[in-house]
């Protein structure tokens, strides 16, 4: 009587598992169900084994930016001779005739010259800094992604497994603005050499890729957002 207690009670201790068919309490023993007959209930509860290999390396963005508009400063520098050099220009040649109504129109001209000139520069400036800011930079933790165009939009990416170099420029202006060029080279046949223009603090941000590059490169496993 006692051996069959302990039985019992060794039974009611053991786990059960859910029949995927009638929903019912079956024992992990069991050949099949024994409400409804479904064969070998206990392999489709039996939990499947996680793979070995790398951890997924999740998606994060690290960096993100535009080419600053302080590289546009040489054209705001031009603009700015342009309204006052062209005038005066025309002002000195004026001078030099002895004719009043030809010394005025030469002053007229110069004045014309001036605004028409003035006016280019203003159209191509607005382009280039709209061009400016229709480029995005963004660094994550698994890429360097390029998005650009005014109208139509483009996107290009380098892996950071696939990047072998990196290095900065800045010119003596750039150092004095803080601003620079980061260079990236890779082994992506699309984009073997890439140009980071115009970025802010190119120094910090090539050390952001160059650390994260060197992270990534244990070929891990990307897990990426749409």
């Amino acid at each position: 009587m006692t051996q069959m207690n302990v039985l019992v009670a060794t039974i009611r201790a053991m786990p059960v598992i859910t029949c995927p068919d009638c929903g019912r309490d079956v024992s992990p023993l069991a050949t099949a169900c024994p409400h409804c007959g479904r064969p070998s209930p206990s392999g489709f509860a039996a939990p499947a084994a996680p793979a070995a290999g790398a951890p997924a390396l999740v998606e994060e963005t690290l960096w993100k930016g535009s080419p600053s508009w302080r590289v546009l400063l040489a054209k705001i520098v031009v603009m700015v001779l342009t309204v006052i050099l062209i005038p005066l220009v025309a002002r000195f040649i004026s001078s030099l005739i002895a004719d009043i109504e030809l010394s005025s129109r030469i002053k007229t001209i110069g004045w014309w010259l001036m605004a028409l000139v003035l006016l280019y520069q203003i159209v191509t400036f607005l382009f280039a800094l709209l061009r400016l800011q229709s480029t995005l930079y963004t660094v994550t933790n698994q890429r360097i992604m390029f998005e650009q165009g005014i109208l139509s939009k483009s996107l290009s990416e380098i892996d950071l497994r696939s990047l072998d170099d990196t290095q900065f420029f800045q010119s003596f202006t750039d150092r004095i603005l803080g601003i620079g060029n980061v260079t990236l080279v890779s082994s992506d046949k699309t984009l073997p050499v890439t140009l980071l223009r115009g970025v802010h603090d190119p120094r910090n941000l090539r050390e952001i890729i160059r650390s994260r590059a060197y992270q990534v490169s244990q070929r891990q496993v990307f897990t990426r957002a749409t």
